[in-house]
Parts: structure tokens; sequence; C-alpha cells
């Protein structure tokens, strides 16, 4: 069983971490906010900790039920591309998608959140840290020509 020590913390570092992606994003005014990411890597990490909590208890131990935590990954991971998916647009006049970054970006976040809830904490943390450089260092190439203008996400007008 996670004690609920434990619990808060790989909760916080989800969040945290959710905040560190969202903020990129908030900042370019991307189509997902600061409040998506967070929620996504939260909710991930809850969920994990939640079905391993349940995998573990007496409950679980009845041979009627067949508990198995890897099925709650795979569903994490289809939710979330939906999610993502929501993200994506087609811009009808060039016929280029927008918003794919995006949709990306929400969909590892929601793996950061599943690793956190799992328990490895500096695997999130490092996979979170290469996420931001890519998302961050990606456009800082962009604007300075070195990589062709592939901005694959529409900023919010709103």
């Amino acid at each position: 069983m996670i004690e609920f020590a434990d619990f808060a913390l790989r909760a916080t570092v989800a969040l945290g971490l959710g905040f560190l992606i969202g903020v990129e994003r908030e900042m370019k005014a991307k189509p997902l906010g600061i409040r998506a990411y967070m929620l996504v890597s939260l909710g991930s990490a809850g969920l994990m900790m939640v079905t391993l909590n349940f995998s573990l208890s007496s409950v679980a131990s009845d041979p009627a039920l067949s508990v198995d935590p890897t099925r709650l990954i795979q569903g994490l991971v289809g939710g979330i591309g939906f999610l993502g998916a929501g993200a994506i647009i087609s811009n009808s006049g060039d016929g280029r998608l927008r918003g794919v970054g995006s949709g990306a970006a929400i969909w590892g976040v929601g793996g950061i959140g599943i690793a956190c809830g799992l328990g490895f904490l500096m695997e999130a943390t490092f996979l979170a840290v290469l996420s931001f450089i890519i998302l961050w260092g990606c456009d800082r190439l962009q604007a300075h020509g070195d990589l062709p203008d592939g901005d694959d996400d529409e900023t919010r007008t709103d």
C-alpha cells in the first residue's frame, strides 16, 4: 500500500511537473493551457496510485476478482489521447493540422503523471525536463530561422 505521505509526495511532484510543461505552453498561448497539463498529470498520478492501493488491498485478494493495474495505464493513454486529439484541428485554408504539439505534449504529461503515480519520480522529472527542452528549444530554433516554420500549434485568440 502507498502510505499517505508518499501519495502526497507523488501527487505534488506530478502537479509540479504538469505545471512546468503547462506554463511553457501557456506563455505561448497554445490551445491547451496550464490547468489542463496540471490536471492531466495529477489525475494520471492519482488514478495510478489509487489503483495500486486497490490492487494491494484485501478486497483485491478475493480470487473471484481479476486485478491488473497495467490495464489502467492502457485506459489512461487512450483517454489522454482523446483529449489531445481535441487540441488538434485542421485549418481548411491550407490543409495543415494545428495543435499537434499540444496534443503530443498533453499525452506526454499523462505519461509523466503515470510515472509519478508508480513512484518513478526521478524518471518523471527527467521526462518533464526533456519535454520542456523540446518545446522551448524547437520554438527558439524556429524563431532564429534554424528550423523551418513547422509550428504545429495555433495560438489562442481569446
